[in-house]
């Protein structure tokens, strides 16, 4: 499978910008554990006014960092996918960068089930089973039931897994909108 991560920063110029005259993006990348992270270097030159003989350098370092804790990144590549730009205000440099990460792996359901019950026991939550999904206890925490869909899920499959009515999942989420 692969995922596409998209990355918008405005760039705040001490002079006007007519033109951009050139423009490149290096980038570097590192992994550690369930973070990508890096820096986009966007340079290049750029015209003050229309009649400007002078062009003008810029270089802007612009760190990232993608969090990759639901999939399994051990054999995936990172690549830049697109990379355009824009003008905004004749003072502001628009860069937008989109990262593909590719063939990256859903995280096996026991892990996302270890990382329910990390949010819990780090919220100190008790779960009374009062309701399928909400749940209300004595100190009068309420927290939901968390589910993450996988392929092949279909709502008829997750209302059946939690024994729930349709009616009780869409007062809690758009499903119109579900997505793995």
């Amino acid at each position: 499978m692969d995922k596409i991560v998209s990355f918008r920063k405005e760039i705040p110029f001490n002079t006007n910008i007519y033109e951009v005259t050139s423009i490149s993006l290096e980038h570097t990348i590192d992994r550690k554990d369930e973070v990508i992270t890096g820096s986009f270097i966007v340079s290049g030159e750029y015209k003050v006014t229309e009649v400007s003989v002078d062009l003008l350098p810029y270089n802007f370092e612009i760190p990232f960092t993608i969090d990759t804790k639901l999939y399994d990144t051990k054999d995936a590549d990172v690549v830049i996918d697109d990379f355009y730009y824009e003008i905004f205000d004749n003072k502001t440099l628009i860069v937008n960068i989109d990262v593909k990460l590719i063939n990256i792996k859903d995280i096996p359901i026991e892990r996302c089930n270890d990382m329910t019950n990390e949010i819990i026991d780090a919220l100190d939550i008790k779960d009374t089973d009062t309701d399928p999904i909400l749940n209300i206890n004595d100190d009068n925490y309420v927290f939901y039931k968390v589910y993450i869909v996988r392929s092949g899920d279909t709502i008829d499959s997750i209302i059946g897994k939690y024994n729930v009515s349709k009616e009780l999942i869409e007062s809690y989420n758009d499903l119109s909108n579900i997505n793995v």
